[in-house]
């Protein structure tokens, strides 16, 4: 962008080092597109063009209506995730004005409270629903149980937990929810809201494809934005960029980067389909003195930042437009059109669980001929 090249794209493979997931490969492609004197909106009407594109010329489906926005605080308040599959209902309702003190002291003591409401699944039985509360409770989701609560055919409420709740309290429960005759009612709580979220995140998504509504041949698409600027971490004790430091705050929240840096939100957007995030990108930063407080809030001196960034900083000397961009991720489309459940069915060469290329059984030792010939050495560290 600075050397005056006002647009490209290129479709390049990309290396990261990221926990292995059905959607996730260490090695993977991308379609990259970077433009200058660009804004927001720019970039999403552009993208969002060539997704309908492709989905009538792949598909043949036709998709008129404009893609949802959004905003990323209400993708984790009712969905817990930032990844949200809307392809059906099941909104999270939160329940702690209507279910705290009543004597039950797990929700009592609980700071969330959070509800879905299956249509129809009234029916479940209690094998069914001693599953889910194992399902919910397994490492990797981590919840300690889950609370149910029928909607009978004449109106009335049966619970896991009648003993302490009045069928008038249940009735509250029943209109919080917008529970009809036939309905099942689950409940999640926990002392760490966005842990309990991203827990009944899990189970929505769970319910979602017990009953059948997570059609493969369904596409519900839309942007997440808004997304935080940083995010808090435990291990380093202070704020990190929650994409990376060189997106661009929302113009509006700028002053906040002196006053309440956490509360800063990012001019970023994610593509989601279906709960897969296909595309991602921001709008750049281009001023030096805004990336060099960027720095200065992820704890760089001014020394480490010239160190690691100086060919950055000293770009921008020269001027640089405002510009951003978004990349697609080649092989989650690939997979999304074909209706494969893992990128590893699309990708030549995919890595298992331990990163390892099966076919060719690599990474494998390399003898010393190899070594010599890269003039490499192994050196083993000291003990």
């Amino acid at each position: 962008m600075v050397s005056g090249i006002d647009r490209y794209f290129q479709i390049v493979k990309c290396f990261r080092d990221e926990d292995l997931r059905a959607d996730r490969q260490p090695e993977f492609t991308q379609i990259d597109c970077e433009m200058s004197f660009i804004e927001q909106n720019d970039v999403i009407e552009l993208f969002e063009g060539m997704a309908k594109h492709l989905f009538k010329e792949i598909r043949g489906i036709e998709l008129n209506e404009p893609f949802q926005r959004m905003p990323w605080a209400d993708a984790m308040k009712y969905y817990g995730s930032d990844k949200p599959d809307t392809r059906f209902g099941m909104r999270f309702v939160e329940l702690m004005d209507v279910l705290k003190g009543c004597g039950f002291s797990v929700f009592d003591n609980a700071e969330y409270i959070g509800g879905i409401c299956a249509e129809g699944a009234a029916s479940y039985t209690r094998k069914q629903l001693d599953a889910l509360t194992e399902f919910v409770k397994r490492p990797q989701i981590g919840a300690k149980g889950m609370v149910y609560a029928r909607v009978e055919a004449d109106g009335n409420v049966k619970s896991s937990v009648d003993k302490f709740y009045t069928q008038e309290k249940l009735q509250e429960l029943k209109a919080a929810m917008d529970a009809k005759p036939g309905d099942l009612i689950l409940i999640l709580s926990g002392d760490d809201a966005m842990r309990t979220r991203k827990q009944l995140c899990e189970l929505r998504l769970e319910m979602g494809r017990q009953l059948g509504l997570r059609d493969k041949n369904k596409f519900s698409c839309l942007w997440v934005v808004d997304f935080p600027m940083f995010e808090w971490s435990e291990q380093e004790g202070r704020l990190m960029a929650m994409h990376h430091p060189f997106t661009h705050p929302k113009d509006e929240d700028i002053p906040m980067l002196d006053t309440d840096p956490a509360a800063v939100r990012a001019d970023a957007y994610d593509m989601v389909i279906n709960g897969v995030e296909v595309g991602g990108g921001s709008i750049r930063i281009h001023d030096s003195e805004l990336q060099a407080k960027m720095f200065e809030i992820l704890g760089f001196t001014p020394e480490k930042a010239q160190e690691q960034f100086g060919f950055l900083m000293n770009a921008f000397k020269y001027g640089a437009p405002p510009h951003g961009g978004l990349a697609y991720g080649l092989d989650r489309w690939v997979s999304l059109f074909a209706g494969l459940d893992s990128i590893r069915d699309c990708i030549a060469f995919p890595k298992n669980n331990s990163g390892r290329d099966v076919m060719l059984d690599a990474p494998a030792p390399l003898d010393q001929s190899q070594l010599d010939e890269l003039t490499l050495a192994i050196v083993e560290p000291e003990k």
